[in-house]
C-alpha cells in the first residue's frame, strides 16, 4: 500500500460517506479540520473506515490535528501504522 493509493480510498470514503456528494473535490491538501469536513463525530468513523479497510488501529497518542488536518497527513499516517 503506498500513500497515493490510500489517499485516492479516503477520498472517495469522505466524498461518498461524510460529505453524501461526489460533487466536492477533496485534494490532497484540502484542510479538513479547518473547513469542518472533520470533526470529532465523522473523524471517528473515519477512524472505524481505516481498521475495516487496512485493519489498522489508531492508537490513541496519533488521534493528534496533526494527523487528521488533510488527506495527505492521514495517508502518511496509515502508510506508516500499516508498516509497522
Amino acid at each position: 500500500m503506498n500513500e497515493s493509493e490510500v489517499t485516492d480510498v479516503l477520498r472517495k470514503y469522505l466524498q461518498e460517506r461524510i460529505l453524501d456528494t461526489s460533487d466536492v473535490e477533496i485534494e490532497p491538501e484540502t484542510p479538513l479540520l479547518e473547513w469542518g469536513i472533520l470533526n470529532s463525530l465523522t473523524t471517528t468513523r473515519l477512524v472505524g473506515f481505516i481498521r475495516e479497510q487496512y485493519g489498522i488501529e489508531i492508537p490513541m497518542e496519533e488521534m493528534v490535528g496533526g494527523n487528521f488536518k488533510d488527506l495527505r497527513s492521514i495517508s502518511r499516517l496509515v502508510v506508516r501504522l500499516g508498516g509497522e
